[in-house]
This record gives C-alpha cells, structure tokens and sequence, in this order.
C-alpha cells in the first residue's frame, strides 16, 4: 500500500511530475530513448553528439529499454519507479522476513527501504539486491530453484554491470571461497556449493553478453575515451570512511546513519547486559533460542562487517593512495570502485531488521524484570528512530516535491514537462521544418542554456550532449566551439579539461547554470567560434535567452518572437550558424 500511494501524486500530475534530473533525466532517460529507437540499428546513435558509438549512452537496467519501445518515455519511467519501489519491497520483506523469522519486522524494513530516494532509471541495480539475496539463500538451500535462477537472470537484465554487478560477483566469489572452505572442512555440502556457483555463472555470463560492446571497447583500445584526460581529486582518507559508512555513496545514500547508531548501541547494550547479570540469556533456556539469537548476532556481523569493507574500498579509492594508483590506470583510472556502496543501504537496512529482531526475542525471555525492561525500551526507541529515518527518506526524495507540487502548482523544482520543454520544443521543430523543408536528420543542433536532453528527447539531431564515456578526439574537436567561453572562465576550463562529461555549451555569465529559466535574463557578450561549429556541422543554436551580440558571432536571428508557452520553463530564440 505504501509502495503504491507513493506514486498516486505521479497519477495526479502527469508529465508536470517532478524527478531528480542529473543522472537520470539528462543522460539515463536519454540512453533508454536513443537505444530504443536504435535497437537493432547497428552500432551508432546518429542524433547524439553527431553519431556516436552506442557505448556513449550504456543503459544502466538494458531490459527497460522494451518500456520505451512505444514511445511514451513518461509513462516507461513511471512504470519503472514502481515496480523498483516494488521489488524493493517484496525483496526486502522476504529477505528480512527469512532471516530474522518475523513478518512484521520484515514489512517495516521493507517499507523504508522501498521509499529510498533511488533513482528508478538505474532499474533492479538497487531496488533488486534484497530478492537477489534471497534468491541466493533459497538456492543455498536447495528451494525454489527455478523462481530464484529465473530472478536471477531478470536481475542482470535489469541492473548495471559497471554500476553495482561487478559489487556483487566479487561478493559472491568471496562467498563461494567460504562454502569451499567449508566443504574442504567437511561442514559444507558439494552440491550446495554447485548450486552457488551456477547462479554466480549465470549473473556473469548474462552481464557479460549484455555489455559485450563496453567490454570490447575496454579491452581492445579502439576510440580512446575522454576519460583518459579525468583529473582525479582525492580526500582525506579517515573524514572518506566516516562519511561512506554512515551517508552512503553517490546515488546510495540509504540515510542510516541514526539508524545505524541506534541499532549497534541498543543491541551492544543489552547484550552485553544479558551477558554480564545473573541470567546470562546465552547460558539458559532452551537450545534452540540460544541458537537463534546466536545465528542472529551472525547475521548483525555479517552486514556490519561487509559495510565497514565497503567503505574501507571507497575511501581508499578516492584517497590520496588510491589516487596515485589510478593515474597510472588511463581510462580505467576513471572507474567508480567506490560505487560498491551501492549494496550498503541492502545490507544496513537488513541489519536494522536483525537488531530489532534480536531485541525483541530479548525482551521476550522470561527472566529478571530488571533486566528485561532493557531490551524492551531499547526496541521501543528503535522504533521511534525508525520513524523518524522513514520521515527523512521521504522529505529527501521526489514523494515530497510531488506532494508539494500538487499543493502548489507554482512550486519551484523543474517538472518533467518542463525540463524537456514539452509544448516548446515541438514548436521549434515544426518551425525549422516550415522554414527549410527538412527533416530534423538533415540538419544539426547544439543547445546553450538548454540542456540537450530536451532536444534530444523531441528527435533533434544534436553535437552536444552528457555521455561519460565517448572519443577524447570528439571532446578535443568541440572544445574549438567552446575555446572563447573557456578562456573566460577558470570554473568553466577545469571543468570541461578535467571532466567533460558535459559536452555542452557553456557561457561565462552564467558558468554551471545549464537550464536558464525565462526571467529577463540575456547574454551580453556570447563569444563562440562559429568556424569550429561549421566544421562539425551545426546548422542551429538553440537559446533559452537572446544573445544581444548574435550578429558578430556569425549566429542569425530566426524568429524575433521566442518560442514559449504560457507556463513554460524555457522561452527558446532560434539562431542560424552563419559564419
């Protein structure tokens, strides 16, 4: 039900529903779109940055790619947000539930961890990891063998190698080590380690055939990616490993971090508690409890100590050591090792299951009322810091905003609709074909105070774009288009000569603003090199405001009236690249 009244607010607003945008409506959305539309075309993406090779825009979740076929990218993306919240559910339910044996425990973690503010582009990479787990555990123990390697087939369709895959197939070698050991020292089964290892096969032979082309680039060296000129910059490590164990990583964050405390400090406590009074809850009662509690500390360590690695690596990865090491490593250099926090929020939220769980068969036992009492306030306190992270999701992710929007229709975050100006940039095109009489594949555009996703959403054929792996000849060609702007600004120069993920027009009035809202504002002094622009074959300059010196830079105005909508982001001017 909560999985479901989190979208109701999307039903309501439609395209003017707001979603995260970087990372997800500039680049991932654009990925699936592209790809879709290009499916069994061979191996370019004609309308992205004048045709660039397919693994320019790698798609995070390749399956999705069928919910665009039909061209209606709103509705595919909703649909994705839905059922990630609801796998995300189901998965942590059924894991949680199996661990710790206590449904109800199961549902509250599930609920929270449903509501994290994941970004649904990314697909099962992170809403999928409770089911994958679970699936696991089934087919350690030999139960629903083809419903767990059938999940396990749909997770790697659905999720990112590069993102968090390759997270979990170092897990599961690290795990089929374990059961070998364990076989060797007769406390394991042949047979269980085999059914291990056929699901670890599987998630790799699956990613491996899906992401052969990004494999083959890797490994053959062809088309030299601008990644190779990133500049890496390092942190400290002790300040990186506090913040990647209780925040999360980038697009991870899985706010536990009270979470966090309060469970390890109440289950620390009474524990040691239990331990250390006259009743020592480990040393009677019946076997069996002892057992489960035990098993259950297991479980606790287990997800505490695979987090604490977790953000050993990312800390060492974007530390001063780590560092060094990469800028030997050229492109691969520019690998996220760090994105192994991705599993983090899986395992925290499993192991907030695991406290409760412990808490509540202490508080349970039949002992010393003086001791008892403990457990049972420290679960009630568990709760209450529960409700108060499942208050922090929500105010953290797109469910707030969309609630807000609908309160306020002003309210400030840009909209679906309005990012990817639809009802404006269906008018330029129609305005482009009336003026020229061609089709949007004979002419290129580039965008400037427009983010090039919304022409490429309606079908332009654009030389800009966001892309974190395409040809370091490509960006060296652009960077003449954006050479004037550059020299004018040192935020701009670094950003683009370190990083260029943004191959985007750029302006030194306005540096880092991308989407540049219709408020009066115009370019003054615009400088481009018009000549660089021809040669690449621009035909149009796309403006969300008007370049008041267009005319000396070789750029004509088209149409003196902008194109806009009564309650539109972008006002949009046409300019022709005339030299």
């Amino acid at each position: 039900m909560a999985v479901i009244c989190s979208i109701i607010p999307n039903f309501i607003l439609g395209r003017d529903s707001i979603f995260t945008a970087h990372d997800q409506l500039d680049g991932e959305m654009i990925a699936y779109i592209l790809q879709a539309k290009h499916l069994f075309d061979g191996d370019l993406l004609p309308e992205f940055m004048g045709g660039m090779s397919k693994t320019a825009l790698t798609m995070p979740a390749p399956a999705c790619v069928l919910l665009f076929l039909g061209g209606n990218y709103f509705t595919a993306l909703l649909l994705m947000q839905f059922f990630g919240r609801l796998a995300g559910f189901v998965g942590m339910y059924l894991l949680a539930g199996k661990v710790t044996g206590t449904r109800w425990i199961g549902a509250a973690v599930g609920v929270l961890y449903a509501l994290l503010p994941f970004l649904p582009v990314y697909g099962l990479s992170q809403y999928g990891i409770p089911l994958l787990f679970w699936c696991v555990l089934q087919i350690r123990e030999k139960k629903h063998l083809l419903l767990s390697y059938g999940y396990v087939v749909l997770f790697a369709l659905n999720s990112s190698l590069v993102l968090v895959g390759f997270g979990l197939l170092g897990m599961g070698v690290c795990h089929l080590l374990w059961e070998g050991w364990l076989w060797k020292c007769g406390k394991g089964e042949k047979g269980r380690m085999a059914g291990l290892l056929a699901a670890w096969s599987v998630l790799l032979a699956v990613y491996c055939v899906e992401n052969l082309r990004l494999l083959s680039q890797m490994l053959g060296g062809e088309n030299l990616s601008h990644k190779t000129e990133y500049a890496l910059g390092s942190e400290a490590f002790g300040a990186a490993f506090r913040r990647y164990l209780l925040k999360g990583g980038q697009h991870s964050e899985g706010y536990q971090e009270w979470l966090l405390f309060a469970i390890v400090t109440m289950v620390s406590v009474s524990v040691l508690l239990f331990l250390t009074r006259g009743e020592r809850v480990l040393c009677q009662g019946k076997q069996a409890e002892k057992e489960d509690i035990i098993g259950n500390l297991k479980w606790f360590g287990f997800c505490v100590s695979w987090n604490v690695f977790f953000a050993l690596i990312a800390a060492f990865w974007t530390g001063d050591g780590g560092v060094k090491m990469r800028t030997s490593l050229g492109a691969l250099g520019a690998f996220q090792l760090d994105r192994v926090l991705w599993i983090s929020p899986c395992l925290w939220y499993l192991a907030a299951a695991i406290g409760a769980e412990i808490l509540r068969k202490l508080w349970k036992r039949k002992t010393d009322e003086k001791i008892r009492f403990v457990p049972g306030l420290c679960l009630l306190c568990l709760g209450v810091v529960a409700g108060v992270t499942g208050g922090r999701i929500l105010l953290a992710g797109d469910v707030k905003s969309n609630i807000q929007k609908l309160r306020n229709p002003e309210y400030g975050l840009l909209s679906f609709s309005d990012y990817y100006a639809l009802g404006v940039m269906e008018q330029v095109r129609d305005f482009l074909a009336e003026q020229t009489g061609k089709n949007q594949e004979e002419y290129r555009v580039v965008s400037l105070g427009i983010d090039p996703a919304a022409a490429l959403y309606h079908g332009f054929y654009c030389l800009d774009g966001y892309s974190n792996n395409y040809s370091l000849e490509y960006k060296h060609r652009f960077r003449r288009i954006l050479a004037p702007e550059l020299e004018r600004s040192d935020y701009l120069r670094t950003y683009f000569d370190e990083w260029g993920n943004r191959c985007y027009l750029f302006s030194s009035e306005c540096p880092g603003y991308y989407t540049i809202e219709k408020n009066g504002f115009f370019f003054q002094d615009y400088r481009t090199d018009t000549a660089a622009l021809l040669e690449m074959g621009c035909n149009y300059l796309l403006s969300a405001a008007y370049i008041q010196n267009a005319s000396e830079q070789g750029l004509r105005l088209m149409n003196e009236i902008p194109f806009e909508t009564e309650d539109s982001y972008y006002r949009i001017y046409v300019y022709e690249v005339c030299g």
